[in-house]
């Protein structure tokens, strides 16, 4: 699977989750949402507007509550994808060697990326899982 369908927008947009990819061989690719029709990142909804479900879907299995890890979840990811990039390029705006770089570490690099990883297959395991559950309890409680 690598999409996972999450629910239908405010708009009336089916909206799906793409499964994270390991790109260009030094970084994760993660939080794409949308559909045909658009195209967003996860982060988008980690500004503090979005954080009641309600806000964000009209029709969803996912309840507040999974709302809640799934955005702690996020927001560790965006963090360890960030520190990464800092490891792997050390500052990437401007061009001053050994001064942007000084921390620059492709050790460290790797190892929060390994531990991203970790985080990405937790974060699609959760939502598959509780999307699976909540379906199973919705159907069995009808």
């Amino acid at each position: 699977m690598t999409k996972i369908y999450l629910g239908t927008s405010k708009d009336k947009e089916r909206i799906h989750l793409s499964k994270h990819s390991w790109d260009c061989g030094w970084y994760w690719g993660f939080g794409y949402l949308g559909n045909n029709n658009i195209h967003y990142h996860f982060e988008s909804y980690l500004d503090g507007n979005h954080w009641n479900i309600e806000n964000v879907f009209d029709k969803t299995l996912l309840t507040q509550k999974n709302w809640w890890v799934i955005f702690d979840l996020f927001k560790q990811a965006y963090a360890l994808k960030a520190t990464a990039a800092v490891y792997q390029h050390g500052g990437y705006i401007s061009a001053s060697k050994n001064v942007t770089d000084v921390i620059q570490n492709y050790g460290y690099a790797d190892l929060i990326n390994h531990d991203l990883g970790i985080l990405l297959n937790t974060i699609w395991d959760y939502i598959t899982n509780e999307l699976t559950n909540n379906s199973n309890s919705t159907n069995n409680s009808g």
